[in-house]
């Protein structure tokens, strides 16, 4: 087990990760004297520091925390494509908008909009859901599916007279 950061050490990281300071300014707020004054040899120290082993893993933990406070958790993703596809293109929200043009003529100003597609949302939306089986087998996308097989021994009265093999298949698993 790795023994745990000092103070100046978890300082020196959270300013560098969380308030997105430089090296060199870290190592200084950090409360490290470097003896030269020179930013240069703050920096130099600065990156010393983060090639410790336990430093760069305190980093690592800390960036993925960040990292996953800033991923859209499925739900948002969800609730932003039921907008784009729900909006009003008289009077989208902001963020739905991606572009805004302006054109002029015969002294009349036009404005054209241009909001998220909405098919594309619906399209993404579905993937989402899971409702495309392409990846899937097709027994798991129909439970009730039936296959109709004609026999290849099969008389040809038979056929005409209506008469074809069938197999009804059902999915084990539901």
């Amino acid at each position: 087990m790795q023994k745990p950061l000092n103070t100046r050490q978890k300082k020196f990281v959270d300013n560098y990760i969380l308030k997105g300071l430089s090296i060199s300014e870290s190592v200084r707020r950090a409360g490290y004297s470097i003896k030269s004054g020179r930013v240069e040899d703050a920096a130099s120290y600065g990156c010393k520091l983060l090639r410790q082993d336990r430093v760069r893993a305190y980093l690592t933990k800390l960036k993925e925390k960040e990292f996953s406070k800033n991923v859209l958790t499925l739900a948002e993703k969800r609730d932003f494509l039921a907008r784009a596809v729900r909006c009003d293109v008289r009077n989208p929200d902001a963020d739905l908008v991606q572009e805004v043009s302006e054109s002029e003529s015969e002294g009349r100003v036009s404005k054209k909009v241009k909001v998220v597609d909405k098919l594309k949302a619906v399209e993404l939306d579905s993937k989402i859901a899971g409702d495309f089986y392409s990846d899937r087998s097709p027994q798991v996308s129909n439970p009730f599916l039936f296959i109709v097989s004609l026999s290849k021994q099969a008389d040809k009265p038979m056929l005409e007279q209506g008469i074809i093999e069938a197999e009804i298949v059902s999915d084990s698993a539901s």
